[in-house]
């Protein structure tokens, strides 16, 4: 139980650091956001970055804060790490694919990523398995 309660508390850290730069950015420096995507010039193509990644880091920096409060309790948590850990696996590791193929963002940034997501998502599982176990 103790590998679950730390897997929380991490990957909840790594959510509140991608959340809340992403909430910041979003609101007070869009342009600044938006020059992670390339050379980027039009207002409403900025103001969509904007707004979608308000929402992301909005729902990373609440799920962040989330895993913090589960770590307390971790055998109590079992099936919020198991959401954490299939968002992990079916909605960041694809996007990371995706942003790849796309070339939406620099690979230098997204490679690294992916191998986060899929750590944070394989562990998680691993963790809670043994979680079960005890």
């Amino acid at each position: 139980m103790n590998k679950l309660k730390w897997w929380f508390r991490i990957v909840g850290g790594f959510y509140l650091l991608l959340g809340v730069p992403n909430v910041y950015f979003s609101l007070f420096n869009p342009q600044a956001l938006s020059a992670t995507y390339g050379t980027i010039t039009d207002e409403l193509a900025i103001r969509v970055i904007a707004d979608t990644n308000l929402i992301v880091g909005l729902g990373m920096a609440v799920l962040g804060v989330m895993m913090f409060i589960a770590a307390r309790e971790p055998g109590r948590a079992i099936f919020f790490g198991l959401a954490i850990a299939m968002l992990e696996l079916f909605q960041w590791v694809p996007y990371n694919v995706v942003a790849l193929l796309h070339r939406t963002l620099f690979s230098s940034v997204e490679i690294p990523f992916l191998i986060l997501h899929l750590i944070f998502g394989i562990t998680g599982i691993a963790f809670l398995r043994q979680t079960k176990a005890e």
